[in-house]
Order: C-alpha cells, then sequence, then structure tokens
C-alpha cells in the first residue's frame, strides 16, 4: 500500500483534525465564527458545513494515492480554499482591531487569543495548502503534457540526407541551383 505525497498527507491530517474538534464543541465553534463579525446569519449554517468541507477535502487529500487523480485534485483546491478563508477570517479580524479570545480553527481545542503570529501560523497554514495541492497535480505551472513522441532514428536521417545529396550532386545542401542574393543583400555589398 503506497501513500499520499508526504505534504498531502501532512494537510489532510491537518484538515481532520480540526474538522474533529469542530463538529465535537459545535458551539463553541459557533461562538469562534461569530466573534470575527464579518459572517452574520451565515454563522450557523458554516458551522456545520466548514467542518464538512474539511472533512472532505482531508479525505481525498489522504486517499491520494489510491482515489481518482481528478476528486483528489478537486479536494486539493478546496483545502487550498479552505485555508485562504481561515486566513482571510483572521486577517480582516485583527486589520480591525477585533478581539478574538477563541481563532476556532480547532473548535474549543488548541484555543489561542488572535494575534500577530497566528496571522503568521495562517501564512504557513496557506504554504503547506498549496505544497499539498502541487504535490497531487492541482496546482501546475506548466501546461499538461503531451504524449512523448520517439526521436528520429539515426539510421533513417543518414538515409534521408544520402538519398537527397545522391538526386541533387550538385550541392552538399542538396541543390545544383546556384543561392540568388537579394537586393537588400546586393546593396550592401556595393556601399
Amino acid at each position: 500500500m503506497t501513500r499520499p505525497p508526504l505534504a498531502a498527507l501532512a494537510y489532510g491530517l491537518l484538515l481532520a483534525a480540526m474538522a474533529a474538534g469542530q463538529l465535537a464543541s459545535l458551539g463553541a465553534f459557533e461562538r469562534a465564527l461569530e466573534s470575527y463579525d464579518l459572517l452574520g446569519g451565515l454563522v450557523p449554517a458554516l458551522t456545520l458545513t466548514l467542518p464538512a468541507l474539511e472533512l472532505l477535502a482531508a479525505a481525498g487529500l489522504l486517499a491520494a494515492s489510491r482515489a481518482d487523480p481528478r476528486l483528489v485534485r478537486v479536494a486539493a483546491v478546496l483545502g487550498v480554499l479552505i485555508a485562504l478563508v481561515w486566513a482571510a477570517l483572521a486577517g480582516q479580524a485583527f486589520a480591525r482591531g477585533l478581539a478574538v479570545e477563541n481563532c476556532g480553527c480547532f473548535g474549543a481545542y488548541f484555543a489561542q487569543e488572535l494575534r500577530w503570529w497566528v496571522l503568521l501560523e495562517d501564512v504557513y497554514f496557506v504554504a503547506l495548502a498549496l505544497l499539498a495541492a502541487r504535490s497531487v497535480g492541482a496546482l501546475t505551472l506548466a501546461p499538461a503534457r503531451q504524449p512523448a513522441q520517439p526521436p528520429p532514428s539515426s539510421l533513417s536521417l543518414s538515409r534521408t540526407r544520402s538519398s537527397t545529396l545522391s538526386a541533387n550532386p550538385g550541392s552538399a545542401c542538396g541543390s545544383s541551383r546556384p543561392r540568388e542574393r537579394s537586393p537588400s543583400t546586393v546593396a550592401r555589398k556595393d556601399l
């Protein structure tokens, strides 16, 4: 049994732990989301939706070596979006000077007050999400590879060249006609 790439494994485990903590303490998690003072009426829906999405992304990343690659890539992109949501929530709350007693990443567990180092943790969180996505092929900068065509063999090249030369013996390039000079070439030489 093969394991998923290390970054996908680490990020998948982190997302699963976050979702487990949030689901185990839904009340505390809902209060944490409310403390960001941004989501308003969406808080009750996000209290269940966000951990569910984290679990989906975690499952896709943890099954990267066995699952359909397209589903794994979707899970990885979902994981990046989740990291960006958490970073945006923390960033806007910090910029507005809100007092957030529990960031809510793990529900009531590992609660920490929103400080500058939480923003640094979010940068690492986004970086890990990007690495995980890249490790499963979800974020590539290069275009999709075309199937490689075998290079022509040297034997076929030498046969082609020798047949061209034998057909036109007057030139090493295969042409017996002299090369015509363009008017611009003639004009430059006359100067």
